[in-house]
């Protein structure tokens, strides 16, 4: 082989391309191809895709995947500001027109603030791909239906010239190809190749070069001598891997370097064909500067990181924290995730005018020149901490940047905060090793013994799936696994504790969660964060995660024991195929993964018309007459069947969902008692139930005000029902909106009544027109004579307060109704009746029985 060419060990392949961002300004224009879930895009060095105009701001946009599972295919969507809210300053233009979020369509054009500028394509062939880098791309509206292209006749004409003129290929070699090409397939070789300021190479699967472009015979003329062409670094390989990717028309990717210079070869196989097109980009400009940048900043990172002082940089203007080291965040007491989340007024305990001044100050004093002062710092235990500060301001951009440099004022004060004790954190990544872990397993599971929820060990194990990982050095792979370990920090909660267990296995400590549901949520954040591949010199180094999980509840189980079950779980996830996690209880797993489904699909069900409701009627033992209807929420998933209600009602409530649930409930309800009047019902209510956060929201009076005017349903004829639970909170608001409920003319029922003590209270605060028999009580009763006895003296109690109505809830057997008679109680509602009907059912069995009120 040629001393001269070097071929490089890295080769990855692409999925099939299909979405590419084109982003251009004065000094150069990039072709980013759009594979991650999401990018942020600004002007600093942190963002995924950085934009160098200082006309944009530090985080100015964010691009997110949306994936769209009915119809397979997903779409991006742009976002003026970052994902924390916060908005940029001179916004983002789509089509000429400010938007702050829209999902982009093929050949949008973008503009970033007012020198950036990008297109936005959705490409369905290689060769798009190709013409779009090198700079050649004709836009969909530049053909006609049929793809012939349309250009002006000046432009096809010279493009014609001149592709007459640099044809490389031989007459003898284009005969003997002409046969196996179709006419579209010399067309092609006579448009854009020609033109192409990129090599293009193309050979059969002989290792025959049947086409070479201009500018390919410009850059690499050893090509028309056949004695190197098998050992060049473009055609090294390519005839050797056709067993591999022949078989597909998909496209893949190498890095080549030659000599001092970098190409990225895109390689096309072409099964029907027989040939392999060969696409050559030079990036040596883009991967110096690429090198210079990560390594500017990982010298950055590694100061902040390992000096043993505390650490934090402020925008001046804002006052947020920008960057923070780990040993600021053991000084306070806080998670980084934690202090990113802070302002300067949250760490200094100073007035607002105060520190402002302070701030003020330092901005006066000469730049870069370090201002030394003693504040008392707030920790996250709230003990203050006095701290000595060295301050310095220095310009970014347009920005202002104050950088703090903090330690104790003695060393005798507060060293267990910031001293790490010899022997029990790990060098490599500064996390506990395992001594420290064991130890603190060892009291976590001592204090769950006095605690409700659960105790729970996570262990990771990373995997690097880079090629030639074996070789990788030890700095890249230290490298690796401190970004590893930086990214699980920050996807835990404070008090959680994560270690460096061995080699590349990492420990994660929840000393408190309050159900598997949360441990869930947990697996499913590390995955997301440690998801991305990791940028190091000059290396794109992807990974793989396996996750095993032990929890204890209430049994007995040694430090050992949660170790050895989570270490079994971890060898599960490892052989189901990695980036998953598993539980050591199969049927914890099979529950943690139905309620993740259920969690995501929830968000999506009331847009998609998957909710419905059933009606379940309360009727008087005499059977003489109806007396309300309660209207019921019921999810049928397409794919999961039906989901009950106590799977994903407390969902519901834990995500807020159940406010907009709760208002399409209500007014589904109201529209269809309004179409049961007079033929079917007199003056019996429709009975919604309104879970604490409804109730708790700041509009609830209007909102059913508004659903009262919208379905044109008297007030007299809905029924509210509240838990009992609701009015525990003791919240003056609630008193206030139970009055103004009245004033509307709602009626409103107490649920669950019988739970608690403090019920009997609530009948001579507030005016309830029913309550509610709970349905454990009703259900014991036969068998439990206290409850028996409780729901007589609820019954007796009861009948003192005008037009009150007594409902048992759950009546399920002919032998509760003639307790009930017995105890004096005179209405039900339970499937001993019938259980609850769908609307066209529920229309019938009003018809059926006709039980309206005489």
């Amino acid at each position: 082989m040629n001393s001269d060419y070097i071929k490089t060990t890295s080769h990855s392949d692409l999925q099939p391309i299909t979405h590419v961002l084109v982003l251009e300004d004065d000094s150069s224009r990039r072709t980013i191809i759009l594979e991650e879930a999401n990018y942020s895009i600004g002007r600093d060095p942190r963002n995924k895709i950085i934009l160098s105009s200082k006309k944009v701001s530090r985080f100015h946009a964010t691009l997110l995947r949306r994936t769209d599972t009915k119809n397979r295919s997903f779409s991006y969507w742009l976002l003026d500001g970052d994902l924390q809210g916060n908005r940029s300053t001179n916004g983002i233009f789509i089509n000429e027109k400010r938007c702050l979020v829209q999902e982009l369509k093929h050949e949008d054009t973008i503009r970033f603030g007012f020198e950036v500028q990008a297109s936005y394509y959705v490409l369905n062939s290689v060769d798009d791909l190709a013409l779009l880098q090198s700079g050649d791309f004709e836009k969909a509206s530049e053909s006609d239906s049929t793809g012939t292209e349309k250009l002006p006749a000046k432009k096809k004409a010279e493009k014609e010239k001149v592709s007459k003129q640099t044809l490389v290929i031989s007459e003898a070699n284009l005969e003997s190809e002409r046969g196996n090409l179709q006419d579209s397939e010399i067309a092609k070789l006579a448009s854009f190749p020609e033109l192409s300021p990129n090599p293009i190479i193309e050979l059969d699967w002989n290792g025959n070069i049947t086409y070479l472009n201009p500018s390919a015979t410009n850059k690499f003329p050893e090509l028309k001598n056949n004695t190197i062409i098998n050992t060049h670094p473009l055609l090294l390989g390519l005839i050797d891997n056709i067993t591999t990717h022949g078989k597909n028309n998909k496209l893949f990717v190498r890095e080549i370097q030659i000599k001092d210079q970098i190409f990225e070869q895109y390689l096309h196989y072409l099964p029907d064909k027989k040939l392999i097109r060969s696409y050559i980009f030079d990036f040596t400009k883009r991967k110096a500067l690429e090198s210079q940048l990560q390594d500017s900043e990982q010298r950055y990172r590694a100061f902040i990181s390992q000096t043993k002082e505390g650490v934090f940089l402020v925008d001046a203007n804002s006052k947020k924290i920008l960057e923070a080291n780990n040993a600021l965040a053991d000084l306070l007491g806080y998670s980084l995730d934690e202090i990113y989340s802070l302002k300067l007024y949250d760490l200094i305990d100073l007035s607002t005018a105060v520190l402002d001044e302070q701030v003020d100050f330092i901005l006066k004093s000469k730049k870069d020149k370090a201002v030394v002062r003693e504040f008392v710092y707030k920790s996250k235990n709230k003990l203050p901490l006095e701290l000595e500060s060295n301050v310095i301001w220095i310009s970014y951009g347009d920005q202002v940047i104050l950088s703090f440099t903090v330690r104790p004022v003695t060393r005798n004060i507060n060293q267990q905060t910031y001293i790490q004790e010899e022997g029990l954190y790990d060098l490599e990544t500064g996390l506990p090793n395992r001594q420290l872990f064991l130890e603190q397993l060892k009291t976590a599971i001592a204090n769950i013994r006095r605690q409700k929820g659960l105790l729970c060990v996570i262990f990771l194990e990373l995997e690097i799936l880079e090629e030639g990982k074996d070789t990788l050095g030890y700095s890249l792979r230290s490298g690796i696994l401190d970004g590893f370990a930086k990214r699980l920090r920050t996807s835990l909660r404070g008090g959680d504790t994560v270690a460096h267990w061995e080699s590349s296995q990492f420990v994660c400590l929840l000393p408190h969660v309050r159900s598997i549901q949360d441990v869930g949520r947990i697996c499913t954040r590390m995955l997301e964060a440690l998801k991305p591949p990791f940028f190091l010199e000059n290396h794109k180094i992807h990974t793989k995660i396996s996750i095993g999980v032990s929890l204890k509840e209430l049994e007995e189980k040694s430090a050992e024991t949660l170790l050895n079950q989570a270490q079994t779980a971890l060898f599960r996830s490892k052989e189901s195929g990695k980036n998953n996690f598993k539980f050591f209880d199969a049927q914890r797993q099979e529950k943690i993964e139905r309620f993740l489904r259920i969690e995501k699909l929830l968000a999506h069900a009331l847009d998609r018309n998957e909710f419905t409701l059933q009606y379940h009627p309360q009727v008087a033992i005499d059977l003489e007459k109806i007396t309300g209807i309660e209207a019921l929420i019921r999810w049928e998933h397409p794919d999961l069947g039906r989901i009950t209600p106590d799977q994903f009602i407390p969902m519901a409530e834990e995500t807020g969902l159940i406010v907009p649930m709760g208002e399409w409930v209500l007014e589904t309800a109201c529209r269809q008692r309004v179409a049961w009047q007079g033929n079917y019902l007199d003056d019996q209510p429709i009975c919604v139930n309104i879970s604490i956060q409804q109730f708790q929201q700041p509009n609830f009076v209007a909102m059913v005000k508004g659903v009262l005017e919208k379905t044109s349903l008297n007030p007299f004829f809905l029924e509210l029902e509240i838990k009992e639970t609701t009015l525990a909170e003791d919240n003056p608001t609630m008193v206030k909106i139970l009055h103004e409920l009245a004033d509307l003319g709602v009626r409103v029922a107490l649920d669950d009544f019988g739970t608690g003590i403090s019920s009997i209270g609530y009948l001579r605060q507030f005016s309830f027109s029913t309550l509610k028999l709970d349905r454990p009580v009703i259900k014991k009763m036969r068998s439990n004579p206290q409850d028996k006895a409780l729901v007589h003296a609820i019954i007796t109690l009861s009948k003192s307060f005008d037009n009150l109505r007594i409902v048992a809830e759950g009546v399920e057997e002919k032998s509760q109704i003639e307790d009930l008679i017995k105890l004096g109680c005179q209405e039900i509602q339970g499937n001993w009746l019938t259980p609850p009907l769908v609307e066209q059912d529920m229309t019938e069995f009003l018809a059926n029985y006709g039980y309206i009120s005489k």
